[in-house]
């Protein structure tokens, strides 16, 4: 089944994470990516992190016959009460504008058009030129409509009718109702502890997913929702601790399943007098990425607390080899710090490689990054 997904807002690294998730090659584009697969798509949606939206191709049209081909693909939706419509246009190389501008009128008259036949009928429309998640999912397009998706080309239209929309309430519940939170600390987003995870590759339903630097608990609760196998998650910070043991028995009272989990309080240098030697066969984490900034750092400032966390990443992760099992996969969120837009990476790849460890890089460089933040993180892939 020819699919689309529209990617999130590190659109980079929703690529990537389908491509990791599905073995598949998927068409570049800052928006959409196309691939095929018999996967489900309701599945593979709970799955992901980075995709806000899926569904399937249905047809090949062109600016002139778009509003028959959308009044057919209506006509044929079985009557359920009334008809909810929707359209979003996005751009695959090709011009938008005057699709855009035409879509309105084009929505109004299909809408005139079904309803003389009797039906009852709604055009959902939104300020944004594309429709959200949420508007999606509040105006129950699925259930008793669609969501047509516009995919422009240079020389055609693909037109796809969305499926699954990302559960924005659900990452909301886990992001902001968590007991246990502490933006002082920095708090790694679920989406992106989810990412992180698949990106890894590992199916983690028979391994122990290790992460040193638990902080509130985010990657072991992402890794608890897609099944890993047993978890462990240590902090120097026995408060980190104390929040990931209460996160992760709210995560279970609210109706997931944890596995057999060991939390343990220790810095990540020490964590081999808690653990066994290759015991661990995922390693996912955002070690400390320094004091909290300001943004009135000066380049001096930062450049020495690079130095630091140089030190720490080094006697951290040589100490963490040998809790690793041949092979084991390590993606760790590496702080970028940025200063008069000139940006200092703390260099964990050198520092990696220079304690035995292979770097596996992605098909394209991933960072996390929201605009306004002194700290970005790219996100890098190793094995033991």
């Amino acid at each position: 089944m020819k699919t689309f997904a529209i990617l999130g807002a590190q659109p980079s690294l929703s690529r990537e994470e389908i491509r990791v998730v599905l073995g598949v090659d998927i068409t570049p584009d800052d928006e959409v990516a196309l691939f095929e697969t018999k996967e489900s798509l309701d599945d593979l949606q709970g799955k992901l992190g980075g995709v806000s939206k899926m569904g399937s191709i249905v047809a090949s049209v062109t600016a002139q016959t778009l509003e028959a081909t959308l009044k057919q693909e209506l006509e044929q939706v079985p009557d359920q009460g009334k008809l909810r419509f929707g359209i979003s246009v996005y751009s695959m190389g090709g011009q938008v504008n005057d699709i855009r501008h035409a879509v309105r009128k084009i929505g109004i008259s299909v809408k005139k058009a079904i309803k003389e036949t009797g039906r009852s009928i709604r055009y959902v429309e939104s300020k944004e030129p594309t429709l959200s998640s949420v508007v999606v999912s509040k105006n129950n397009l699925q259930r008793h409509g669609t969501e047509f998706v516009l995919l422009v080309r240079p020389n055609e239209i693909l037109l796809g009718r969305t499926q699954t929309v990302q559960d924005f309430e659900n990452w909301g519940h886990r992001d902001y109702h968590r007991p246990a939170r502490d933006a002082k600390r920095g708090m790694l987003p679920p989406k992106l502890a989810r990412m992180m995870v698949n990106l890894s590759g590992t199916d983690t339903s028979d391994v122990t997913v290790l992460d040193p630097f638990c902080g509130s608990g985010t990657v072991l609760m992402e890794s608890a929702m897609l099944g890993s196998g047993q978890l462990v998650g240590s902090d120097i910070l026995e408060q980190a601790v104390e929040d990931t043991r209460e996160n992760l028995a709210w995560l279970k009272a609210d109706g997931t399943t944890l596995p057999n989990t060991h939390l343990v309080h220790s810095s990540a240098a020490e964590l081999s007098k808690h653990l066994d030697a290759e015991s661990i066969g995922l390693l996912v984490t955002e070690p400390f990425l320094g004091k909290p900034r300001s943004g009135k750092e000066t380049k001096e400032v930062i450049k020495k607390q690079i130095s630091e966390l140089e030190t720490l990443y080094s006697e951290s992760f040589g100490a963490l080899k040998s809790l690793l099992k041949p092979g084991a996969r390590i993606v760790i969120a590496n702080p970028v710090h940025i200063i008069d837009g000139e940006r200092f990476p703390v260099p964990t790849k050198d520092i990696l490689e220079g304690l035995g460890y292979t770097s596996e890089p992605f098909s394209e460089p991933l960072t996390y990054e929201r605009k306004g933040q002194f700290v970005a993180r790219e996100i890098l892939r190793f094995s033991a």
